[in-house]
């Protein structure tokens, strides 16, 4: 399916002050989460510990680890690799596995 559909199913499922559980293909939940703070058309920004300020990952970079998520879960694109793409990895690998769950186990 295309991105179109999974980033309007994010505009649709998530809510601000949801936390969402850090997690990764690799190692799977690490612990720890973050707070979603604005579900805007065009980014999401979320509020992390340990982070200085508010992290807004806009919805190009949502569509980069959008195209590479069926690689990335399978171990054929790691991890490294997303974040040397965006700097928003982590939100966006926690936010992207969060709507897998929410919707049955596939992005739309």
């Amino acid at each position: 399916m295309p991105f179109v559909n999974t980033w309007n199913a994010l505009q649709n499922h998530l809510t601000v002050g949801g936390n969402i559980p850090k997690w990764t293909a690799y190692s799977g939940l690490l612990g720890g989460s973050f707070l979603i703070t604005s579900v805007d058309l065009q980014f999401i920004e979320v509020d992390s510990p340990g982070a200085q300020k508010i992290q807004r990952a806009h919805l190009n970079d949502f569509e980069i680890v959008y195209n590479l998520w069926d690689d990335y879960n399978q171990n054929i694109v790691r991890r490294h690799e997303i974040r040397d793409l965006t700097h928003f990895s982590t939100y966006i690998i926690g936010i992207l596995h969060w709507l897998e769950n929410q919707l049955g186990g596939q992005l739309p």
